[in-house]
């Protein structure tokens, strides 16, 4: 695969960033070690890069936790014939935990925006009780040692293990559809219109299993993960039966 072909995948994304990524792809076949990548990439990139036969070259992702969005990559080459490497990731919170201010994702990530930091080196942003925890390549933790204040609060930064990172939580809930098509599942969880829920769709708004569906009449299916944007992240846990009126219910979990 040449990078005319490589950057065709990924016609929607960041150039910028889909250029980087070939360029490691690249300098590790080159050099027949692996590289890890800087930068953290969203689901729609690395989902297609774990089906998808790039030259031979393998890939290991890592993000926040398991279910986490965003994700680094290092890439493997063909020839690359000792262990299996280990991630380069510093695992941190920023506690800011005070009496008088609740604190929210977009406080905490806004300040480390401020600092001139790029979204890319950062993997996704989990706050709960006025502590942000992240991620972040080794290399680059010092990009945060300016952090002092959010939104007025002070806050501490601490490097952590990755085990005292929370868990995901859900929130359930149970929606009633005719059927699984695809336009079906998202006009309910999104609570809106089937004609919105469509036009979402075809807009590209809307993912499946991290891959942007475009298809209104793709049928779901038990634990498929639905992201819708501006809305939230969803799993299609399982159908609980049919109602008096034929109608399927399902119970969906919600990510909060």
């Amino acid at each position: 695969m040449d990078k005319k072909n490589f950057l065709n995948f990924f016609k929607e994304e960041n150039k910028d960033l889909i250029v980087k990524l070939w360029e490691d792809i690249e300098l590790a076949n080159s050099i027949d070690y692996y590289i890890e990548t800087e930068e953290f990439y969203p689901p729609n990139i690395w989902s297609i890069l774990e089906k998808t036969n790039i030259n031979n070259v393998r890939f290991l992702f890592k993000g926040l936790r398991e279910d986490s969005e965003k994700k680094n990559i290092i890439i493997i080459p063909e020839n690359f014939s000792q262990n299996m490497p280990e991630f380069n990731l510093t695992y941190f919170k920023i506690d800011g935990k005070n009496k008088f201010r609740e604190l929210f994702h977009k406080d905490f990530l806004g300040t480390i925006m401020s600092l001139g930091i790029k979204r890319e080196i950062l993997g996704d942003l989990i706050v709960k009780d006025n502590i942000a925890y992240g991620v972040i390549y080794k290399e680059k933790f010092s990009f945060l040692d300016e952090l002092e204040k959010v939104s007025n609060v002070p806050v501490k930064i601490f490097e952590i293990d990755e085990n005292e990172i929370p868990k995901s939580e859900f929130q359930e809930i149970v929606i009633t559809i005719p059927s699984a098509r695809f336009d079906s599942v998202v006009s309910e969880v999104a609570n809106t219109s089937r004609q919105k829920a469509v036009t979402l769709i075809e807009e590209g708004l809307v993912m499946l299993n991290y891959n942007i569906q475009r298809d209104k009449s793709v049928e779901v299916k038990e634990n498929d993960v639905i992201t819708i944007k501006k809305v939230g992240k969803f799993i299609f846990s399982k159908e609980l039966g049919e109602n008096k009126k034929g109608k399927v219910k399902v119970l969906m979990k919600k990510f909060i």
